[in-house]
């Protein structure tokens, strides 16, 4: 008896090991069809977002994410990527952070498991709600209209 249970717990022990090891489906990325996907936020949060409003808009080619430009515009089309802290003063100003969530996006490889920004909760908030929808419901060459995240 003392001989199948030592094999018995190390079988058991060798299996949780692996099951921790697996992605969930969460954590996968989506393999999306070749061609830009475009997601922003809708009218309550832009105007939460003093008039800005964030758009993500993505590129696939070959089922992998190639390009992803975040970005705020105002009712005049101007990005906030372009501000100047005499326009709009922000620390870390616009221009640091929006690169620096574009290549969190890149590197999340076409999942929401975006990093976020330090100095840029918010963009990043929205950039994560705004990847889900796009990989939930996007339609290429369409935008998808995302209401503002819960905190968190």
């Amino acid at each position: 008896m003392k001989k199948l249970i030592l094999p018995a717990a190390l079988s058991a022990a060798m299996l949780l090991s692996l099951a921790g090891c697996s992605k969930t489906a969460a954590e996968t990325p989506k393999t999306m069809a070749d061609g830009t996907y475009t997601a922003e936020m809708d009218d309550a949060s832009t105007q939460a977002a003093y008039g800005w409003r964030d758009r993500l808009v993505v590129e696939y080619k070959d089922g992998t994410l190639v390009s992803a430009v975040f970005d705020s515009y105002d009712a005049d089309g101007n990005k906030k990527s372009e501000t100047t802290p005499e326009t709009y003063p922000m620390d870390p100003a616009p221009s640091a952070w929006m690169p620096e969530l574009n290549d969190h996006i890149l590197k999340a490889g076409g999942s929401a498991e975006i990093d976020g920004v330090t100095g840029a909760t918010m963009a990043s908030n929205n950039a994560k709600a705004m990847m889900k929808a796009i990989l939930d419901s996007g339609v290429a060459g369409e935008t998808v209209v995302v209401s503002e995240p819960t905190a968190g």
